[in-house]
This record gives structure tokens, C-alpha cells and sequence, in this order.
């Protein structure tokens, strides 16, 4: 009789180390969910805070903030796609990125990066350097559209494109 006992507390004692198992990882999944969600939104705000952390460095030598373009944005997401391919100012075409960009202003300029997985790492970078940071701190430029496009399988998985129109 104590064998019979002590084999049902053992099954007993398995079955709720098993269940206490599960409940952990479908917390640790719920995590991961909610941590990627939230991921999600951060990005979606990741143009914005580029344009308040240029702004920011525009103020610092005295020049005017530049204001969001969305017919810009639309833009660099065309040029964000190209350069998972192929990184470079020129399109795949072969032709200039300005091409990608709309046409109204006379002051064009692009501005890529890949690999940086924030905005404040993606706007040192730039300032960081010399062409980029020229662009970013250009007089004559009025309006910025951004974007923040994630391809998993190439080489940086993080572009940025900034294209600023005066």
C-alpha cells in the first residue's frame, strides 16, 4: 500500500513540475510577444525621433528645424528597399537616387546608413560624419523624410534613409 501511495505522489509530484514547466516557457512566449510588439511600435515612432534628434543638432548651431515631407518619406522608402541590395547612392538602375525623389524644391540631398538599430545610434553615425553631417546641418534644406526599414536576411538587416529637399 505504501507503494501504491508513494507512486501516485511521484506521478503526482512529475505532473506539476511538468505543468510548472509549461506555464513558465508560455510566460517567457508571452514575454517575447509583448517585447516584440512593443518593438514594433518604437519603430514605427523611429522617423520621428530621427527628425526631433536632427532637429536638435540643427538647433545647436543656430539653424531653423526642418519639418516632415511624407511625399519624402515615401521616397526613402523606395531608396531603403534598394539598398538592402545594392548600398549606394546610385540606384539599381543605374541612375541617381535623386531620381527617387519628387522633383518640387531645387536642393536635393540623401543621407544612408545600415546596421544601427536606433535612432540616436543612426543620427551619431551620420554626425559622426563628414558628408552626412553637412546634409543634416545644411542651411538651405527645409524638409526631411525619414525611414526605418528592417530586411532580415541581408547584409546590415537595419537601413535608414534620410532625403532632405530645400
Amino acid at each position: 500500500m505504501k507503494k501504491f501511495f508513494l507512486s501516485i505522489i511521484t506521478i503526482f509530484l512529475l505532473a506539476a513540475i511538468s505543468f510548472t514547466g509549461v506555464a513558465s516557457a508560455q510566460k517567457t512566449i508571452v514575454v517575447r510577444n509583448d517585447t516584440q510588439k512593443n518593438l514594433q511600435a518604437n519603430q514605427k515612432n523611429f522617423p520621428l525621433e530621427v527628425l526631433r534628434l536632427v532637429n536638435k543638432e540643427r538647433a545647436r548651431v543656430g539653424l531653423n528645424p526642418l519639418t516632415f515631407a511624407t511625399d519624402l518619406a515615401a521616397s526613402a522608402y523606395v531608396r531603403a528597399t534598394e539598398i538592402t541590395t545594392k548600398f549606394s547612392h546610385t540606384r539599381p538602375d543605374g541612375s541617381k537616387c535623386f531620381t527617387s525623389m519628387p522633383q518640387r524644391g531645387h536642393i536635393l540631398g540623401e543621407n544612408l546608413a545600415g546596421g544601427q538599430t536606433t535612432p540616436a545610434q543612426v543620427v551619431k553615425a551620420w554626425m559622426d560624419s563628414k558628408t552626412h553631417r553637412d546634409n543634416i546641418l545644411g542651411k538651405k534644406y527645409t524638409e526631411l523624410g525619414v525611414v526605418y526599414y528592417y530586411q532580415p536576411n541581408s547584409k546590415y538587416k537595419h537601413y535608414w534613409v534620410q532625403h532632405f529637399r530645400g
